[in-house]
């Protein structure tokens, strides 16, 4: 192969490089994707578990300073609302998948990757995330909160 041959293919392969990695090799962080985070919302009819209020491993959920406990392998957010009722919502961001956190100062669910925040009804208050997180059936019975959907 002569010199201008060879970089006349060299120039074309990296222009590919170089073109091909400017639309896809950015991160989760430099190019969001709504929904396409590691930890989706688990389909409908997946979850299915309980929660002992009063057991240790569940203390947090009845801490003032946290208030919340993850259920379902991570996938599900078990928190305890300013009024002392409890709810369970899926626990990742709408945005991009990031697990939210329950703030029990201000009563709400807040995503540290990019700051939005959600009612304990679920509803985006603000984005970037839009879309709600996802509600599951919570019943009380005594100690025992049993979540599905």
């Amino acid at each position: 192969m002569k010199r201008d041959e060879f970089l006349h293919l060299f120039g074309f392969g990296a222009t590919l490089l170089v073109s091909g990695c400017l639309g896809g090799c950015g991160s989760k962080t430099d190019n969001p994707q709504p929904g396409s985070g590691s930890t989706p919302a688990p389909a409908p009819g997946t979850i299915d578990f309980t929660i002992d209020v009063v057991a240790p491993a569940n203390a947090r959920l009845n801490d003032p300073a946290f208030g919340y406990v993850y259920g379902a392998g991570n996938r599900v957010i078990v928190a305890k609302t300013a009024g002392g009722s409890y709810v369970a919502l899926a626990a990742a961001c709408t945005h991009q998948g990031t697990t939210v956190e329950f703030q029990s100062g201000p009563n709400n669910f807040f995503c540290p990757n990019h700051g939005s925040r959600f009612s304990t009804s679920g509803a985006a208050l603000n984005g970037p995330a839009v879309a709600p997180l996802r509600v599951y059936t919570l019943v009380q019975t005594g100690n025992m909160l049993r979540i599905t959907g």
